[in-house]
């Protein structure tokens, strides 16, 4: 079934657009909030499904082939996160309809967890790099909102911190994509795993620093985590949680997809740099 890649991104920006629209008082946003997420979680679960009977499922917008039209791709891996997130969204507004305080939820708490879920579907399931960054900075502005809500002075130099660091990692990331886009002519990730491997090493290797740079920000590895310490601990529980189990963990799918089907020209140096980082960031 190929709209159900499609219908796991409209279902929590339709949420998000009603939550947005109600009035901020009484219970209409959290309930709201609730059934959209329990929406998605059965629309992952079915795309799950689909993947574990027929293989990768691919949709294509707007009825333009790839690599040229945009592409919603599911295998196995990015169907499980994606259930995995939705499940983690549901027991998070769940959990924030009695532990999160007023004024954030009246500020559109549940809106703006439902555009970042919208940002980690979109981005789980995205079938080119420029659409991952369109995604990746879909979640990142909603999370920026997520975290200065009802701020005290801890959480304002907790957020600036976290604004700043990112930026820099979409900096690098929108560069990567301008390079490699120079270096293959494509974009499309089925299609890069088949031009990448005819190209030097040397020029792709660079570009996958970049890359590594812009994913390892997102998903707080070492050395890259600066934003995090000061980040997590003055946020209220649900947004850490929004943080903790869904922004970073993105991050770390990003470096998986794009190190193990695109950049594998120089593994002896750039999977053993992965190595380090991983056990280091463990450690």
């Amino acid at each position: 079934m190929s709209a159900l890649p499609v219908l796991c991104l409209l279902v929590p920006l339709c949420t998000a657009a009603a939550t947005f629209v109600m009035p901020a008082r009484g219970t209409a946003r959290a309930t709201t909030a609730a059934v959209g997420s329990a929406v998605l979680v059965v629309c992952a679960a079915l795309l799950l499904r689909s993947v574990g009977e027929q293989g990768t499922v691919v949709a294509q917008m707007g009825g333009w082939a790839a690599p040229f039209g945009i592409s919603l791709v599911a295998d196995g891996l990015s169907a499980l996160l994606l259930l995995s997130s939705a499940l983690v969204a549901l027991a998070i507004v769940v959990f924030a309809a009695d532990d999160i305080d007023r004024a954030r939820s009246d500020a559109g708490f549940h809106g703006f967890v439902q555009v970042v879920l919208a940002g980690v579907a979109g981005a789980l399931l995205t079938g080119d790099l420029f659409n991952l960054y369109v995604w990746f900075e879909v979640l990142l502005i909603s999370s920026f909102a997520l975290l200065g809500l009802g701020a005290d002075k801890e959480q304002l130099k907790g957020t600036v911190s976290y604004v700043a660091i990112n930026l820099v990692g979409s900096l690098c990331f929108l560069t990567g994509v301008g390079l490699l886009y120079g270096l293959a002519g494509t974009l499309n990730m089925a299609d890069l795993a088949l031009v990448l491997p005819t190209l030097p090493a040397g020029p792709v290797t660079a570009v996958a620093m970049l890359f590594l740079v812009a994913f390892g920000l997102k998903a707080a590895v070492f050395p890259l985590f600066a934003w995090l310490p000061p980040s997590y601990p003055t946020a209220p529980t649900p947004i850490a949680a929004a943080f903790a189990g869904l922004l970073t963990k993105v991050g770390v799918y990003a470096l998986l997809r794009t190190f193990t089907l695109l950049f594998t020209a120089d593994v002896a140096f750039t999977h053993t740099l992965l190595l380090w980082v991983a056990g280091l960031t463990m450690v």
